[in-house]
């Protein structure tokens, strides 16, 4: 199996990195949340949608990663495992050997999204977008550049406390030992309520599901 069997050059799809820095998940805010000025805040992976169809999947996910956090992603990184999250909420282990046996990039996640956003140009349901994640390493320190506003940095134990009952803050956060970097000029409301989104979302799910002592199949589901 391979990724072009689930994602071909006209499917619509963006890609999403896996970061770590100092045992921290990297993760960014993009200044779309802080100027629309809502009592949340969406934070992701780094990355974003594909350019054209003629742009690679590993090539829009360094081209972004160099938008949004300069240019510190030393590799895109090949992962044991791939995830099939589908729309639907069912989680499986797809078998990519053939995509390894071709000396390509395996992805640790694919992601079968219906439910778009109000920003941007996916409102149609009947449309699925395809969220390609991959692990990536990091030679230095990332920054917020461009249209991210902060980079967020969160532990295992802070994304768990994301299923709590009751919303997290940053404040909250903060006191945790979270740490956040505004792009210059941007201030973040400490009062304002995190919301894990894309590949952070993922990871709150999957550190819950696995937790509970389940495995990826058919009849397992992920809440997202």
């Amino acid at each position: 199996m391979q990724i072009s069997d689930f994602v071909t050059p006209t499917t619509p799809a963006g890609t999403a990195l896996f970061l770590t820095w100092n045992g921290y998940h990297v993760f960014v805010i993009s200044k779309r949340e802080v100027l629309h000025g809502v009592e949340s805040l969406r934070f992701a992976g780094v990355g974003g949608k594909r350019q054209n169809p003629q742009e690679s999947l590993v090539d829009c996910a360094l081209r972004e990663s160099v938008e949004e956090i300069g240019a510190v992603v030393s590799s895109i990184d090949s992962a044991e495992q791939t995830y099939w999250l589908q729309a639907d909420g069912s989680l499986e282990v797809v078998d990519f050997t053939d995509e390894a046996a071709a000396g390509r990039v395996q992805p640790r996640l694919i992601w079968e999204k219906r439910k778009h956003s109000s920003y941007g140009s996916m409102t149609n349901r009947d449309i699925p977008y395809y969220l390609v994640a991959f692990n990536a390493s990091l030679s230095g320190q990332p920054r917020p550049l461009n249209e991210i506003a902060a980079i967020l940095y969160l532990t295992d134990q802070h994304l768990s406390g994301m299923q709590q009952p009751f919303p997290l803050t940053l404040a909250m956060l903060l006191a945790a030992g979270a740490q956040v970097e505004c792009q210059s000029g941007i201030t973040l409301e400490t009062d304002a309520t995190l919301v894990p989104h894309g590949t952070a979302q993922f990871l709150v799910q999957q550190l819950t599901f696995y937790r509970s002592g389940r495995q990826p199949g058919r009849n397992n589901s992920v809440n997202l």
